[in-house]
């Protein structure tokens, strides 16, 4: 003790005086304060460890539905508990194996509820203190431990419900030549007519399949489908009758083109003749150098106005008065179709012996209206229809959106902003696919071969005039089949998409360009109410053709999943108007259908089974990539896609 007085004189100073006090007082609370922050890190450990199981455990309930095979045997029970091992076993630092490692201390179970159709993992770990003195994962079992459940009445609530949402879901479709082939034929990728086979093609199947699948949801309100079918373009429908009585139909794309081919009038041009062996045939001479720089009219202005009106008259007299019984020039004169104009048929009049302008004289190519069109446009089109069809561009198919005249980046920017102007519609002419009567003659031809317009028999024809003749017995009774079906607030929307998928009496014929499928979709899809989940479905069993999937992988490249699936996410979109709701989820599955499905399991056979489908669209998520070889096994795919996508997780009191 310091010496009161001694300090006094010394002037010393109470801190120096106490020194010895405070160093007795730090000594004394140093272990106290040391094992408080020993256990405070080592709670905080463990709570961290509890949030890493609950975590892991909350995806594997997630994985675990998407299975959904409710525990019906002991292969499902072990099934699911190693789908959730394997998730947990992700999570965590010491891995446990199917047998349980010794000394680790866990059990799992997974748990199904068959009546509320729920779903929960029980998961147990012991997590050591870290006092415990524990070496390489061993635990020193004379120590306590803290025991960590994700059981539903304690932390961490998992339980993952099969239940019902508002979801729209749309079956993109592909309707090309090639799902005609029979279902067990490996080597088929093109239209065939199976002759004494039917029931038996790939398309059966598929339309059975989605006839299955809406039925099987029919009954619940908050399930709304709609039907995307394709070959090269999406057909829709008209609200008018063709001339001959029959319905009519239009093809449809969504694309941002380059300049100059979007100022086009697509659907002026769709029905008109446009003369191309003639221009092809001045180029090959040497005489057109640039079929956009050519000056048509002022070279050639009878070729150019003679063939667009000879071949107007010429789908009259060949296809449209057949089908009214209307055979020669004077009965169609009578009937009001055409008249006569010339008193004889020669290209130097510039103009056709008849004139066909009679019951639709706003299209007729001749008027002042449409000749300002044609001057403007016409270069185009025939650059167009070298793009499409001529052997100088081998990576473009027969769409006049293709790989010269698309805009990738700007489509993908513009998805929902340009929805309305970058979608191009046309009438497409019911006729045989011949360049007489359409330059986009490759492009949604599937409805003419459900119609008996276009089929093997007529393609083989030798004459013209016989595939004409073909055509014109079938004009007035045409049915737009497949075509476009859209989402509907009508409250018997599922049970009409259903009767017209089992009535529909599908030949599908044409290319396949999934792509422009897929784009299409966008506001189908984005212009329906339902707000919970967007699942978009595609479904096809060839290849896209060649020309078509190099433009198809440049979208792919380029982030056009991702920019659809965000889009209908987006709350900003909905400010804006883009989009009729905001999807709280958006997914895009595309199912392979292919009599050699086979079970791949590693990233490089999806890659050569999938190509960018996988490695760009997907992201390499192998769950949203399926392969079905027959009937059961796409409508298995199909019942787990939906179920899988609408699927939540709970909270205790909802299960109950």
């Amino acid at each position: 003790m310091c010496n009161i007085k001694a300090n006094q004189n010394n002037k010393k100073s109470f801190f120096k005086c106490t020194s010895g006090s405070i160093v007795l007082s730090l000594a004394i609370m140093l272990p106290a304060m040391f094992l408080c922050m020993v256990v405070s890190i080592d709670h905080t450990q463990t709570m961290r460890n509890r949030a890493r199981v609950s975590e892991a455990t909350n995806e594997a309930s997630l994985a675990i539905v998407a299975l959904n095979n409710k525990n019906v045997d002991q292969s499902a029970i072990e099934q699911n508990r190693k789908m959730a091992l394997n998730y947990i076993n992700y999570f965590i630092n010491h891995k446990i194996s199917d047998d349980f490692i010794e000394g680790i201390d866990a059990t799992i179970d997974v748990e199904y509820e068959k009546n509320k159709r729920v779903y929960s993992i029980v998961y147990k770990q012991k997590f050591d203190s870290l006092i415990s003195g524990k070496e390489d994962g061993k635990a020193d079992e004379s120590n306590q431990s803290i025991l960590v459940s994700n059981k539903t009445e304690s932390y961490g609530n998992t339980k993952k419900f099969n239940r019902i949402e508002t979801v729209d879901i749309a079956f993109i479709s592909d309707f090309s030549g090639s799902a005609t082939c029979l279902y067990n034929d490996y080597n088929c990728n093109r239209y065939s007519q199976q002759n004494g086979n039917a029931g038996k093609e790939r398309l059966h199947y598929m339309k059975t399949a989605i006839a299955n699948i809406i039925n099987k949801f029919k009954q619940y309100p908050e399930y709304k489908f709609a039907l995307v079918p394709y070959d090269i373009g999406v057909p829709v429908q008209n609200k008018t009758k063709n001339l001959a009585g029959g319905e009519s139909y239009s093809c449809s794309i969504m694309y941002k083109l380059k300049s100059p081919y979007d100022v086009v009038d697509y659907n002026f041009w769709a029905n008109k003749n446009i003369a191309y062996q003639k221009w092809s045939k001045l180029k090959e001479n040497g005489i057109i150098q640039d079929y956009l720089k050519y000056d048509y009219l002022g070279n050639f202005e009878d070729t150019v106005y003679y063939n667009l009106d000879y071949f107007y008259y010429r789908y009259y007299s060949q296809i449209l008065g057949p089908a009214l019984g209307l055979h020669t020039n004077e009965a169609l004169v009578d009937k009001g179709l055409c008249r006569l104009q010339n008193s004889t048929e020669s290209l130097n009049n510039g103009t056709a012996k008849y004139a066909c302008d009679l019951k639709d004289p706003d299209d007729y190519p001749l008027n002042k209206k449409n000749k300002s069109i044609i001057k403007s446009q016409y270069a185009k089109i025939v650059e167009q229809y070298d793009h499409m069809f001529s052997d100088a561009h081998p990576n473009v198919h027969y769409s006049f959106a293709n790989t010269e005249t698309v805009d990738v980046q700007g489509t993908i920017n513009t998805l929902f902003s340009g929805m309305k102007t970058n979608i191009i519609t046309f009438n497409r002419p019911i006729s045989p696919t011949v360049a007489d009567f359409s330059p986009f003659q490759g492009m949604c031809q599937s409805p003419l071969y459900n119609n008996g317009i276009m089929n093997e028999e007529i393609i083989n024809m030798q004459s013209s005039f016989e595939r004409f003749a073909e055509a014109a017995k079938n004009l007035k009774s045409f049915k737009l089949s497949p075509r476009l079906i859209p989402f509907s607030d009508d409250i018997e929307h599922n049970s009409k998409i259903l009767d017209y998928i089992k009535k529909a009496n599908w030949r599908p014929g044409g290319g396949t360009d999934t792509i422009t499928a897929l784009l299409r979709t966008v506001p189908v899809i984005a212009k329906s109410n339902a707000a919970r989940n967007k699942i978009m479905i595609i479904i096809t069993d060839g290849k896209d053709d060649t020309g078509a999937d190099l433009l198809r992988d440049q979208f792919l490249e380029n982030g056009v999943c991702q920019a659809i699936t965000s889009g209908l996410t987006s709350s900003d979109n909905k400010e804006k108007g883009y989009i009729d709701e905001v999807a709280s989820n958006a997914v895009i599955h595309y199912v392979k259908l292919s009599p050699k499905a086979a079970n791949l399991k590693t990233d490089d056979e999806y890659k050569k089974v999938y190509g960018k489908w996988f490695t760009n669209c997907m992201k390499g998520n192998k769950q949203y990539l399926h392969e079905a070889q027959d009937y059961q096994t796409l409508y298995d795919a199909l019942t787990r896609i939906i179920q899988t996508e609408t699927g939540k997780f709970i909270n205790k009191s909802e299960s109950e």
